[in-house]
């Protein structure tokens, strides 16, 4: 399920499905501040030829909700079932599980950044280094950023050097993984041979519940007031994502619709009056 040949099948069929983005492949060389503003790899002319020559076309390729292909289907259930019971966590918490593949070319750096999701990554062929910043330490991560990040800015959480010695530094070789908890930024860079490897994220209510109270926050200092952070005031933090609930979608089909469809209603008339 793991070889090349294979991904390059997997990357094809999830291209055929058109109705949502589900392939990303980009230059492997971009530095660790650059966040998701990473370069297309022009020495490529097609994903297929970034897969079968992962060696040497500097390439780093993401392969998204993996389990539309019914064996990759499979091997997520499978683990979302060993993660829940090794960590003791509800199934009723989760309110959206996935799998993704991520390929990368020797030297491959991933940039800082953060992820609502908590995800369990797995190191499958080849080696690298895992750096995983604390998300609780406002020194690294700051409410703004989170604010900023939950608004829709995929880029809020600045990397420094000065961060870098807070770092928790992993390193994966074949057959270990890494757990980074939602929002705790992280960063990688590979060794000298490609890389490939699975993750597994999932949401949880009490994330969630987070994320809309952020999304709060950022209306409240957008017009020039000062709000409380998360888990400072009970019947304030409920009022909030009350708020936000009554404009998010009921059925969502799609982690945005689900994490950010009420904050997005919300601020449209907002913009208006601010402009």
């Amino acid at each position: 399920m793991f070889t090349l040949p294979r991904l390059a099948e997997l990357a094809k069929s999830l291209l055929a499905n058109t109705s949502t983005r589900s392939v990303r492949w980009q230059a492997g060389g971009a530095p660790v501040d650059a966040g998701w503003a990473v370069p297309l790899n022009h020495k490529v002319e097609s994903v297929n030829e970034a897969i079968s020559n992962l060696a040497e076309s500097g390439s780093w390729v993401l392969l998204y909700s993996v389990q539309r292909d019914p064996e990759y289907r499979a091997l997520l259930d499978q683990l979302m079932t060993e993660i829940l019971a090794d960590t003791g966590c509800s199934r009723d918490e989760v309110t959206w599980e996935d799998a993704y593949i991520f390929l990368a070319s020797p030297d491959a750096v991933t940039p800082y950044h953060i992820d609502h999701e908590a995800t369990f990554l797995f190191q499958i062929h080849g080696n690298r280094t895992a750096n995983i910043w604390d998300a609780n330490d406002r020194s690294i991560l700051p409410d703004n950023e989170i604010e900023k990040y939950y608004a829709g800015d995929l880029n809020a959480a600045k990397y420094t050097i000065e961060k870098q010695s807070k770092a928790a530094v992993y390193a994966l070789n074949q057959g270990t993984g890494v757990h980074h908890p939602s929002k705790a930024p992280h960063a990688f860079k590979n060794g000298d041979i490609y890389s490939i490897a699975l993750g597994i994220h999932f949401c949880v209510r009490d994330c969630d519940r987070e994320a809309a109270i952020y999304q709060m926050n950022y209306l409240l200092r957008r017009c020039g007031m000062k709000p409380t952070t998360p888990g400072k005031s009970a019947w304030r933090d409920k009022l909030k994502t009350s708020i936000i609930g009554l404009f998010a979608d009921k059925n969502p089909k799609t982690k945005h619709d689900m994490l950010r469809s009420g904050f997005t209603r919300l601020i449209a008339p907002l913009r208006l009056v601010l402009k």
